[in-house]
């Protein structure tokens, strides 16, 4: 019955002399974490937080373990208990429909000299359901401006009168960059690193205020997302010819042709194109970031051991992979790029 579903408990995947520690009814996995929480509704208000950072974050609409994950913890806190959880999964079941519909259309012609490309997907949310999201606005690339543009026209042939409102900083990007050596290198990133990015389509090289500029971005914020693109050997940073070393004098440009005088100017994040390859497209790092930040604004300050633990329960698709030190060498980076504080071995957000 209800009753016994609300104490079921897995049974041990390795049954060995001291299972029976392990007993059925014996460890309460959710019981200790709204414990740990204080209440259950902190604790569903957490996890409603977690699952829209995991949801935005997914480069597919597959879903099907959050909505297993959701139905038990129904059974635990009763129906009612995850609406706003329920809808947020409905979004994106209908977003599937809705973008196959979209490019469905595209394909045919519907509207003249209207084409949404096939690398453009969306999720259509329903605001009121989801936690609170960045207000940011950027300056989109035009390819990408356009793109949103169409989507939306064809949207609104289904859903008129409704239309829709961008959150262009809350995307992820798949992409390709090549180069002229030969070199194919994959990255998953967020749609600000991706918009950064696109504009060397247009010129290789970029003064940090003009690039600023043309993104929308404040010159410092725009700095410290460009952390990442030097780090992965596809730009470097110099500074302009008699400018000084002022960092609005920072100039960045596609870094076409490796040597190793950059690779030794980059040694912190310097790594091969199979390392950049394989850490980009694992896609794991947006969703530690996120599950982080999440966790610390709930708890203000964790150890790394702690947050290495609560990042093997929670984030299973897909599976948290990391090993204990590579988990460092991402906080790290968040430090480095001043997302989070550590002091005496304890991590905190970054207050500005």
């Amino acid at each position: 019955g209800e009753g016994e579903a609300a104490n079921w408990a897995p049974e041990p995947l390795h049954a060995g002399p001291t299972a029976d520690v392990y007993q059925k009814g014996s460890m309460d996995i959710i019981g200790m974490l709204v414990d740990i929480y204080g209440s259950k509704d902190l604790f569903l208000n957490e996890y409603r937080a977690l699952l829209s950072d995991k949801l935005l974050a997914l480069t597919s609409y597959q879903i099907d373990n959050e909505v297993h994950n959701v139905e038990l913890l129904k059974l635990r806190f009763g129906e009612g208990s995850l609406h706003n959880c329920e809808v947020m999964l409905k979004d994106l079941s209908d977003s599937k429909r809705l973008d196959n519909y979209v490019h469905s259309q595209s394909d045919k012609g519907s509207l003249p000299d209207t084409r949404v490309e096939k690398w453009l997907d969306t999720k259509i949310l329903s605001g009121s359901f989801w936690p609170p999201m960045s207000q940011d606005a950027i300056s989109m690339h035009p390819n990408i401006k356009d793109q949103l543009e169409n989507y939306s026209k064809y949207y609104s042939l289904l859903k008129k009168p409704r239309g829709l409102v961008w959150k262009p900083t809350m995307g992820v990007a798949k992409l390709t960059l090549t180069f002229d050596d030969g070199r194919d290198v994959q990255f998953t990133v967020s749609s600000v690193l991706a918009n950064l990015i696109m504009h060397f389509e247009d010129r290789t090289s970029w003064r940090l205020s003009e690039l600023a500029e043309a993104v929308g971005m404040p010159p410092e914020t725009v700095r410290k997302r460009m952390i990442y693109w030097v780090g992965n050997g596809v730009c470097t940073e110099s500074h302009a010819s008699g400018g000084g070393s002022s960092p609005h004098n920072t100039v960045y440009t596609i870094n076409e042709r490796p040597s190793s005088n950059v690779r030794t100017h980059s040694t912190d994040f310097a790594m091969d194109e199979d390392e950049a390859g394989a850490q980009a497209d694992d896609g794991q790092e947006a969703v530690i970031h996120s599950y982080v930040v999440g966790m610390l604004t709930n708890f203000k300050t964790l150890p790394l051991d702690r947050i290495h633990n609560m990042l093997k329960m929670f984030v299973t698709d897909p599976p948290y992979t990391k090993k204990i030190q590579e988990l460092s060498a991402i906080l790290d980076k968040l430090v480095a790029t001043e997302k989070l504080d550590l002091q005496d071995g304890n991590y905190t957000v970054k207050t500005a």
